[in-house]
């Protein structure tokens, strides 16, 4: 050492047991952690005065607000389990001989490559250059400095273990933000790739759903298309168009409906929706286009987001689905009006028959006539019921405001004679509403449930029907509950069906055809009807849920 080091005090208490691992003192001489946490600086000679004085050098050394936490080794196999211990290590001083004429610099060799650290700075302090000649060092390993002993003094100890420090600290935040700039690459790769999958995604869902997207500037009368709304529209992909040349697509007829809703969404700043056809080549097609509008500064709209949906099949199928009603209507009506004449002819002669033959008919006979008889009535009733379903929503009276009390009243003085005769006890409550509605055919729909109710009585006991009325969730609830002869739970899945009747003939008169009318009012009023009993014997109660509109003009 030169004079410099050995003019140190060797009985400093700093360094009093400096053969020990682990010593190190900051210069306010409070803990390390009140400053910030030390440096790890390893130290590793087989000299015990060489430790000694490199703490004595060390002791006050603060770098970067962060004092020092010197580790001991007196060899290189003491400073690889040191290092194992310690991965943080910022600088190691380093012997070259020790156990050997090379041990520090095979030492080297380990924090290279088997370590693979390439952060800590290492530094060799040789007392035997001939060992490690300068040149060869430097060329062949990689060491961050290189002092002989003979050379240091405290500055020169100071200067090397402050720059050794910073460069280490350099090079962990350009690790840190090498580390962070790459997370922050994989982040951005992972975005990308869901960004495509989802934009793959949604181009295959605009597909199949045959719906596009589009986005119209009002301002620079600029609109963007989506791939999917190019191939509804029949034009390349990535083709742009503007409001004229849309409008030139849409079929005359149509444009001025068109147009109109247009100026009104804009004007009124709400959402955009209508129906029209669009010329596509030699087809016409139908879409949708529904739009939201963004409105800038000023409050006026300036870019709007909307779709466009390819509705052509859906038009097509409701097309086919009014000829093909229109014709079952047709048929219906045919089969239940046309066939009465010569049912009633067959009707007539037999009646004409039974009177002419008189008393010539033997009882068999006559009971035999009175069958056919009794069969062209009930048929002819059939018809009658059929002719009525069949006219369910064709033809009557159009819809209208009504009070429902009224027509639960008019419904109750049709029914007199029958619950009269019945015995019946009808009670009414809860509260009636003024309902949008077909009036006759919510009558026709009221005078089947309760005639059924009295109709369908257990014998000895006297009906008992309740008829309720309730408003919940934009709804009308009516329900008519009875004591009679209930319902077996097996066959609920029948009664709203044609001529499915769950009671014998002989036991209730009846075409099998009132609750499958009901069912269809109910439905052409966008509302649905559902029975519920306990069991045969046990009453019944049939409910009705018809939508109300928001509000009465």
């Amino acid at each position: 050492m030169t004079a410099d080091l050995d003019r140190l005090e060797m009985d400093d208490p700093a360094v009093e047991d400096s053969s020990g691992s682990d010593i190190w003192i900051d210069e306010s001489g409070t803990a390390p952690s009140a400053m910030g946490e030390a440096w790890k600086v390893l130290l590793v000679d087989d000299e015990a005065d060489v430790h000694a004085v490199l703490h004595l050098a060390l002791r006050d050394v603060v770098v970067d607000g962060r004092p020092l936490h010197l580790l001991d080794a007196r060899s290189a196999g003491e400073a690889k389990a040191l290092l194992l211990a310690h991965r943080d290590v910022a600088l190691i001083l380093l012997d070259v001989v020790m156990e050997s004429d090379r041990a520090g610099l095979d030492l080297v060799r380990h924090v290279r490559d088997v370590l693979a650290n390439r952060s800590v700075q290492i530094v060799l302090i040789t007392g035997q250059p001939g060992y490690a000649p300068q040149r060869e060092v430097v060329s062949d390993y990689e060491i961050n400095g290189y002092r002989l002993k003979s050379e240091l003094n405290a500055d020169r100890v100071y200067v090397s273990v402050c720059s050794a420090i910073r460069t280490y600290r350099l090079i962990c935040e350009h690790e840190a933000l090498q580390r962070d700039l790459q997370h922050k690459v994989e982040e951005l790769d992972t975005a990308m790739r869901a960004l495509g999958e989802s934009e793959a995604n949604l181009i295959r869902a605009q597909s199949v759903a045959h719906v596009g997207s589009w986005t119209y500037d009002l301002m620079t009368d600029e609109m963007h298309l989506s791939a999917e709304t190019c191939r509804i529209f029949g034009v390349r992909e990535g083709t742009r168009g503007n409001y004229r040349a849309y409008l030139a697509q849409v079929v005359p007829e149509d444009r001025a409906p068109l147009e109109e809703a247009w100026r009104l969404a804009i004007e009124r700043g709400q959402t955009f929706e209508h129906e029209h056809r669009i010329v596509v080549g030699t087809s016409v097609r139908h879409v949708r286009q529904m739009a939201d509008f963004s409105c800038g500064a000023d409050s006026r709209p300036g870019l709007c987001l909307g779709t466009t949906q390819d509705i052509t099949e859906r038009k097509q199928a409701e097309q086919e689905l009014k000829r093909s009603n229109a014709e079952l209507e047709r048929f219906s009506y045919a089969i239940s009006h046309d066939l009465r004449q010569p049912l009633r002819m067959i009707s007539s002669y037999l009646q004409l028959l039974d009177a002419h033959l008189g008393d010539k008919l033997e009882g068999e006979q006559r009971e035999f006539f009175s069958f056919a008889i009794d069969g062209a009535r009930r048929l002819d009733q059939m018809l009658v019921a059929l002719l009525d379903y069949s006219r369910v929503g064709r033809l009557g009276e159009p819809p209208a405001w009504v009070d429902s009390r009224a027509i639960l009243d008019e419904a109750l003085l049709f029914l007199q004679p029958a619950l009269a005769e019945s015995g019946a006890q009808v009670s009414v409550q809860g509260i009636w509403p003024r309902v949008f509605v077909r009036p006759d055919e919510m009558l026709r729909l009221l005078q089947n449930l309760i005639g059924n109710a009295a109709k369908f009585r257990l014998a000895g006991r006297a009906p008992e029907i309740g008829i309720s009325s309730s408003v919940s969730s934009g709804h009308w609830h009516l329900q008519v509950t009875d004591n009679g002869v209930g319902i077996h739970q097996g066959q609920k899945h029948r009664l709203f069906h044609v001529f499915q009747r769950l009671q014998s003939r002989s036991t209730f008169e009846g075409t099998g055809v009132g609750l499958a009318l009901c069912r269809k009012i109910a439905e052409h009023h966008g509302g649905r009807i559902w029975a519920e009993s306990a069991g045969d014997g046990l009453g019944s109660t049939f409910c009705v849920a018809l939508p109300l509109p928001e509000d009465e003009p």
